[in-house]
């Protein structure tokens, strides 16, 4: 088969992005960085570089905001086009090079989510290693944390975890699955009886689309009631994210809205549908924010805030010398 041109290799991705159900921003995230690497790699050297490097630059721009719920794929992809941006004029020549550092910054991108998992794991051991807890959706990095957990400390009665089904959407039941092989002893429930069974559990661990630069966590609609479920109940709240995920205070956070018919398959006269698949759970509901470095207080999130800010400004607008 021949090999694809940047441009295919991105649109490919692009495509793959932003019709993307069933994974969470972490692995859009590496997607993108992957798709950037092949790009910039395939890229032609010169004659044809300068031409290469403004359609990456371009299809960058666009691939950063192809899911607005998510800041990790924003920021991630604005990160590696900084890292590899033109810095002075004698740069700005050598599109080659450019490249070169591009691609270069796309594989630690790829490192950095492929590590990410279980240095958080590292982190949240301390605040995971007993009792019964409660988790929503199926975020990537809670996953792996809770799937390394029980195989890390087997004990002679599994440990108990409750999964919400996780409307709309359902992955919680996939997720349930992947839990009770990995040897938890799993309790599938309905999104809405959280609070019902909030009591049984030590604390509840979720994971975090992005996180907003006052600790606003978006994530898969459902998360703030059972934020509030948890804070009534006295259960602590446990958000597990990379860094990556902090948005800067510019970006715009748009909760992304899915097709109404999965809510109302028949239409029914007079009624609407609305079926947002994200919401915001304010940050005094959530007890701390574990990432891959170490819990971040709210100052930290503020600096992260801002230099995903700084990134993603050096993405926006093209640069004159790109065209």
């Amino acid at each position: 088969m021949a090999d694809r041109s940047p441009q295919a290799i991105l649109d490919d991705a692009l495509q793959r992005i932003r019709a993307d159900r069933a994974h969470g921003a972490s692995w859009l995230a590496r997607t993108a960085a992957d798709a950037l690497a092949e790009a910039c790699g395939a890229a032609a050297p010169a004659p044809g570089a300068d031409e290469a490097l403004r359609q990456i630059h371009r299809t960058a721009r666009t691939l950063a905001h192809a899911r607005p719920s998510m800041a990790a794929l924003a920021n991630t992809v604005a990160h590696i086009w900084t890292a590899g941006a033109p810095r002075n004029d004698a740069d700005a020549t050598d599109a080659a090079a450019t490249l070169a550092r591009m691609r270069a910054a796309a594989q630690a991108e790829v490192a950095l989510w492929s590590r990410a998992a279980d240095d958080i794991l590292n982190v949240a051991r301390a605040y995971l290693s007993d009792g019964t807890l409660l988790t929503h959706s199926r975020s990537g990095t809670v996953e792996h944390a809770l799937t390394r957990l029980v195989a890390d400390a087997p004990a002679a009665e599994p440990r108990a975890i409750f999964v919400t089904e996780s409307r709309p959407g359902g992955e919680g039941v996939a997720l349930a699955g992947v839990l009770a092989t990995a040897g938890w002893r799993v309790t599938l429930i309905a999104d809405m009886a959280c609070g019902l069974f909030m009591g049984q559990a030590r604390a509840v661990v979720t994971g975090a689309d992005s996180v907003r630069a006052d600790g606003g966590v978006v994530n898969k609609v459902g998360t703030y009631p059972l934020a509030l479920a948890a804070r009534e109940a006295g259960v602590p709240l446990y958000v597990l994210c990379e860094t990556r995920k902090i948005a800067a205070l510019e970006y715009p956070l748009t909760f992304e809205e899915m097709d109404a018919a999965e809510l109302l398959p028949q239409p029914i006269a007079g009624v609407a549908a609305r079926n947002p698949y994200f919401d915001l759970t304010p940050a005094r509901l959530v007890t701390c924010i574990v990432t891959e470095r170490r819990l971040l207080s709210l100052d930290e999130i503020r600096t992260m805030a801002a230099e995903a800010g700084r990134s993603l400004a050096a993405l926006d607008p093209l640069d004159a010398t790109l065209g």
